[in-house]
This record gives C-alpha cells, sequence and structure tokens, in this order.
C-alpha cells in the first residue's frame, strides 16, 4: 500500500506542477466573466496572426525536412563507417545544441552583418531558417546513429553475400532507419515551431512571438492564452503521431547490436573533407568569430565581474534541474517500463509536455501558480525547476524506461523470491545496473537547463536571472565585445557536460 501511495503522489505531484495549469490556461480561456463566450478567439483570424502562423509552419518543416536529411546523411557516415576521428566530429556537429539558439545567430551576424545581400538575407526567414538547421542538425544525426544500433547485422550480412555495400545501404538499412527519419522530424518540427529567440533577433515574425509579446510587452493575459491556444493543438498532433508511431511499434527498442562498420578506402579522405567543410560553415565559422569578438582579456575580466552572479545561479538550477530530471526520469522510466496504473496516460502527457512550446508552459505556470497563496512556489527559483520538469521530463523518461527494459527480469524475480520489497529491488538491483543511464539522464538534463531562456525569461524572480537571460538583455543596448564576451562564456560552459556526454555515449569500438 505504501508503494502504491507513493507512486500515486509523485504522479499527482508532476501533474499539479506542469500539465494542470497548461490544461487550466485552456479551460479559461472559453470564459469572460464566468460565461461561456468564443469573441476572445477572433484574435486568432486577424491578419497578423494568420501570417505569423503561416511563417512559423512554413519554417518547421523546411528546417525539420532539411535537417532530417542531412543529419540522417550524417548519422549513417559517421555511426556506420570507419571514418577517422569521428567521435570528435560528432561532438563538434552537437555543439549548436548545446548553447542557447540565439548565440549561433550573434555569431552569423558577427560574420554576415546588417548591411548588404547577405546581411538582408540574413535578416528574415532564409536567415532564421539556416540557424535553426544549424541549431538542430545534431537531433537527427543522433537519432539515426542510435537507430543503427538497433538494425540486426545479420540483415546486411545476408544481403551482403549477394550486392556491395551500396545496395545493403539503399535497400536494407535505410528502410530499418524510416522510424528515425520519422521521430527526426516530428522533433525538429516541434522544436522549431516553438522557437523564438532566434526569430526575435533576425526580426522574422512567427506565431510564438505573438502570444509571448501580448504577455511580456503588453500585459493582455486573455489574449496571450488564446493565442498560445494553437500552439497547444499543433502539440496534441505531434502527440497523435508520436503514439501512432508507438502503436505501430516504429519507437521500440530492444538489445543494443554491434554496429559493422563500412570500410571507405580511397572515399575516406574526401568524405572527411566534406564533413569538416560541413562542419565550419554550421558550427566553426559563427563562433569563431565570436571568439574573436572577445579576444580582449579585458572583456574577459569586465564579463566575469558583471556576470559572475548569474554564472553560478546557471550553474545551480542546471544542477538542480539535472538532479530533479534524473531522480524523476528513473521513477517515470520505472512507472512506464512495469507498466503501472494509467501508465498510458503519463506516457503521452510527458510527451505532450515536451512538444509544448516553451512559451506555452511558461505562460501557463504563471497563470496558474501566480496567487497570494503560491507565492512561496511563484516568488522564487523553484518555479523554474517546475518548468524544467515539464518540459524535459519526456527525455529522461524514456532514457530509463529503455535501459530499464533491457535488464532481465529474471534478476528482480530473484530477488522478489529472496523476500526484497520494490524499494529493495530498485535500491539494490535496478538502480546500480543503471548508473550509466543516470548518468546520462543527469548529464543531458543539465544540458538543457543550462541552455533554456525562454521559459526562465518568464519565470525568473527579480534578481534571479541566468546567464542566457542576462546575454538576451546586453544584446538590447550592451556593447558588441561585451556580448561576444559573455557568449563565449556560455559557449564554454557548455563544453564541459559535452565532453561528459561524449565519454559516455561514445563507440568502445570506435
Amino acid at each position: 500500500m505504501t508503494w502504491r501511495l507513493l507512486i500515486f503522489l509523485t504522479v499527482a505531484f508532476l501533474f499539479t506542477a506542469t500539465l494542470l495549469p497548461v490544461l487550466s490556461m485552456v479551460f479559461h480561456t472559453f470564459f469572460s466573466h464566468g460565461n461561456f463566450d468564443f469573441s476572445a478567439y477572433k484574435v486568432l483570424f486577424q491578419d497578423s496572426s494568420l501570417t505569423s502562423f503561416q511563417n512559423s509552419l512554413l519554417l518547421s518543416l523546411l528546417v525539420a525536412a532539411a535537417s532530417t536529411f542531412a543529419g540522417t546523411v550524417l548519422g549513417i557516415v559517421l555511426g556506420k563507417t570507419k571514418l577517422p576521428g569521428s567521435y570528435v566530429l560528432v561532438m563538434l556537429l552537437t555543439l549548436p545544441l548545446l548553447i542557447p539558439p540565439y548565440i549561433l545567430a550573434l555569431g552569423w551576424y558577427e560574420v554576415l552583418g546588417r548591411e548588404g545581400f547577405w546581411g538582408e538575407l540574413l535578416f528574415g526567414f532564409w536567415g532564421t531558417s539556416w540557424v535553426l538547421f544549424c541549431t538542430y542538425l545534431p537531433i537527427p544525426m543522433l537519432l539515426s546513429m542510435l537507430f543503427l544500433t538497433q538494425i540486426n547485422p545479420r540483415f546486411e550480412e545476408a544481403a551482403r553475400l549477394m550486392t556491395g555495400w551500396p545496395q545493403v545501404l539503399r535497400y536494407i538499412t535505410l528502410p530499418l532507419l524510416f522510424p528515425a527519419v520519422i521521430l527526426s522530424f516530428l522533433l525538429v518540427f516541434i522544436l522549431t515551431f516553438g522557437e523564438q529567440s532566434v526569430a526575435n533577433f533576425l526580426r522574422f515574425d512567427v506565431f510564438s512571438l505573438e502570444s509571448f509579446t501580448y504577455f511580456s510587452a503588453f500585459y493582455d493575459f486573455k489574449t496571450a492564452t488564446v493565442l498560445a491556444v494553437p500552439m497547444v493543438i499543433v502539440a496534441l498532433l505531434v502527440l497523435a503521431a508520436e503514439q501512432f508511431g508507438r502503436h505501430k511499434h516504429l519507437w521500440r527498442f530492444d538489445t543494443a547490436y554491434s554496429i559493422e562498420k563500412i570500410n571507405l578506402g580511397n572515399t575516406r579522405i574526401p568524405l572527411l573533407i566534406m564533413i569538416l567543410l560541413l562542419i565550419s560553415l554550421t558550427v566553426l565559422l559563427p563562433l569563431a568569430h565570436l571568439f574573436a569578438e572577445a579576444a580582449d582579456i579585458h572583456l574577459w575580466a569586465e564579463a566575469l565581474t558583471k556576470a559572475y552572479q548569474p554564472i553560478l545561479r546557471s550553474y545551480l538550477y542546471a544542477t538542480l534541474g539535472a538532479t530533479a530530471l534524473m531522480f524523476f526520469g528513473f521513477f517515470s522510466g520505472y512507472l512506464l517500463t512495469e507498466r503501472m496504473f494509467a501508465h498510458r496516460f503519463y506516457d503521452a502527457a510527458l510527451i505532450f509536455m515536451f512538444a509544448l512550446p516553451a512559451t506555452v508552459t511558461g505562460i501557463a505556470l504563471i497563470l496558474f501558480w501566480n496567487t497570494p497563496y503560491m507565492n512561496f512556489i511563484y516568488g522564487t527559483p523553484l518555479i523554474i525547476l517546475f518548468a524544467y520538469l515539464g518540459k524535459y521530463l519526456a527525455l529522461t523518461a524514456k532514457i530509463t524506461q529503455n535501459r530499464l527494459g533491457q535488464i532481465p527480469h529474471s534478476q528482480v524475480e530473484a530477488a522478489q523470491l529472496a523476500g526484497a520489497n520494490p524499494f529493495q529491488v530498485l535500491r539494490f538491483i535496478l538502480a546500480p545496473l543503471s548508473k550509466k543511464a543516470l548518468l546520462i539522464t543527469w548529464v543531458i538534463g543539465f544540458i538543457f537547463s543550462l541552455r533554456e531562456t525562454t521559459m526562465t525569461m518568464l519565470l525568473y524572480p527579480p534578481g534571479y536571472d541566468t546567464l542566457p537571460i542576462y546575454i538576451l538583455t546586453q544584446m538590447a543596448n550592451g556593447e558588441p565585445g561585451m556580448i561576444a564576451a559573455l557568449s563565449v562564456i556560455m559557449i564554454l560552459m557548455s563544453l564541459l557536460p559535452l565532453l561528459v556526454l561524449g565519454y559516455f555515449t561514445k563507440d568502445p569500438h570506435d
């Protein structure tokens, strides 16, 4: 009884802290002064709203299609071939995903400027598309490399008896990677649809900015919440697609196989040069210009002096967020693995909250928790931790679920026959066998908590800003050299978890 009560209380806490505010926000848009009223939804049919929604849709489709295609090819090349230095290449390509996206946009601004043909191209649809393509390219790449471990090498070996690797890749490997392609497209689409910092910096009108502007600039909470509802609907559509794929067993992860690597022969060096050129264009060129702009040691000293408190708070919030995500992720993974009560609803709720744009999550938490009775939560950094849990718990839960599903059930049954209760099974069997997965979930939670900007900007109490927020405020009227120095500090702060994550995900045979 105690065990089931603990499960119920934990699920109830997560539901109240994250999902209930979103449901409450949507519910209240249908009422005005206690009466059922749809009049507030007229704002959705204004020309500005329709245009920004169309812009977001086109932007998300283009970025998702381009990054999925390029990322899948990169994933196959880096994960399936004996390319020298593939571990380092993956780390470099992953770097843009670990920093706030607007820093990459700032780097491209340093490269192209505001004037001339390239500057005008940067500020608008194509520049926003390119920056977000560079940012989210690692997602399909990493997913393709993950799904490659799920392909039974016997299929490829049988085909290799009849033909060469090009035909094997075309008719065996690529069709088996189709689930990774679909999942990558969905993830990049929803992340692009909810991203606003790049579009705001590059002066491109997207739908997520509409709600954010009405809320933060005009204090028109009713209109802001109404404009958030279409983003909730988009998240529900992505959830429906994910659940359909799950029903078709597209996202099923079994025991990982050892990948049979392809010997590239004479094509190794040309292929390596092409990937290095891509890395230079997507990562090194914009970030190198930021480093060059911040080359003065006095700028570094001044930046550290002014921003040391936001830096410390960023590390503190990221550490607390990563710890909470690891703990609740482990519990959630256990709940989903054991198929406990309401596990389907709980699983769908986690995916929905991850698919929900950060602007909507932030506004929902404000409207729900900003009351005199809840100021001990809303007026403290605890509200930021609630946002981290709601947004990123799906990531840590899925990693833990995958690991727990690979543990032989016979070990659990043996412990239960010896008289172990569920707590002892978790402590002495499942947790020790999941140490690597738990560490990876902590690192992933730390990375996403450290880089998070939109929800933190909406929720942070006065005087509790993080470094990404501090950089954004400096970008409004600060010195370019100081902004570049702060951005470089943010990049360096992201390198440590990148190295840790790369070490634990490195192929031992590479």
